[in-house]
């Protein structure tokens, strides 16, 4: 009888488990949809030192993402972006996640992606439009022809639409820089430091 009974807790044991991961694995149809490949151009620009805007970098990329997922209080799908650039600098590949934060009842929360070992959250405008805000680290800001001591900070817009039936992420970055002259001067100018799309290809 007493082996009958342990018999019947490990069996509730196993049951219990394989639910809890079954419920685990359940992953919404809006977070299944993100899954695929996708391709972009991209340009980045800058200040010179007349304060004047100029190209800085250029490149393309193939972004890859699939195994969608629940994990942590988030529903995502991983992606592998590969990045080619212009100008002989070497091609990168970078990992991440993309999805949405859950909210306590299971049901879609903000918009989220982690890249670099950072997560940034987007805030939904409607269906098609999404916008977040992120300051610029030093080596960002030096990459934008920015002195020391400057600070930059970056709204990005994303607006999704459908040119000839194609799903197509069209992405603009707002930069504010702040900055002091050698006489002690402060400056400030804001521009479009990013310019971006990617189409989706499957």
């Amino acid at each position: 009888m007493k082996e009958r009974k342990t018999i019947s807790i490990v069996l509730v044991s196993i049951f219990s488990l394989f639910f809890s991961i079954e419920v685990g694995a359940q992953v919404p149809d809006e977070v299944k949809a993100l899954a695929g490949v996708y391709h972009g151009t991209w340009k980045m620009y800058g200040l010179n030192e007349k304060g004047e805007i100029v190209a800085k970098m250029a490149w393309t990329d193939i972004m890859e993402a699939g195994s969608p997922a629940t994990k942590d209080g988030r529903a995502f799908v991983t992606t592998i972006d590969a990045m080619t650039f212009e100008g002989g600098i070497p091609p990168q590949k970078v990992e991440g996640k993309e999805g949405y934060f859950l909210n306590p009842d299971g049901s879609l929360g903000d918009y989220f992606f982690e890249s670099m070992g950072q997560t940034v959250r987007l805030k939904k405008l409607n269906d098609q439009a999404s916008v977040y805000f992120l300051p610029a680290n030093p080596m960002e800001a030096a990459m934008l022809g920015l002195a020391n001591g400057a600070l930059a900070k970056h709204v990005v817009v994303k607006v999704i639409v459908a040119e000839d039936g194609v799903e197509t992420h069209l992405i603009s970055r707002v930069t504010t820089a702040t900055w002091k002259d050698g006489e002690g001067k402060e400056h400030s100018r804001q521009f479009i430091s990013l310019q971006g799309v990617h189409k989706r290809q499957k």
